[in-house]
């Protein structure tokens, strides 16, 4: 699923974007993308991620036959 997103950016910066890009919308919209997905890469996982993740974890070890997997699975 794709979002739209609005960038206000320095108009240095702009300019080196256009000069590079020149017409080419999609080359800008993939360098876009690949530089924000490469810096999101870097950043440590936040807590609220990781607090999710061991969640996830913690209720697909049970068995869905087993009474623990009933238990976890009410949140109880």
């Amino acid at each position: 699923m794709s979002q739209k997103v609005t960038l206000n950016i320095e108009s240095e910066l702009y300019q080196r974007l256009e000069a590079h890009f020149r017409d080419d919308e999609q080359g800008l919209n993939h360098f876009i993308i690949e530089s924000i997905r490469k810096q999101l890469s870097d950043l440590p996982i936040t807590q609220s991620q990781s607090k999710q993740d061991d969640l996830e974890n913690y209720l697909k070890k049970g068995s869905s036959g087993s009474r623990t997997y009933g238990i976890k699975g009410q949140g109880w």
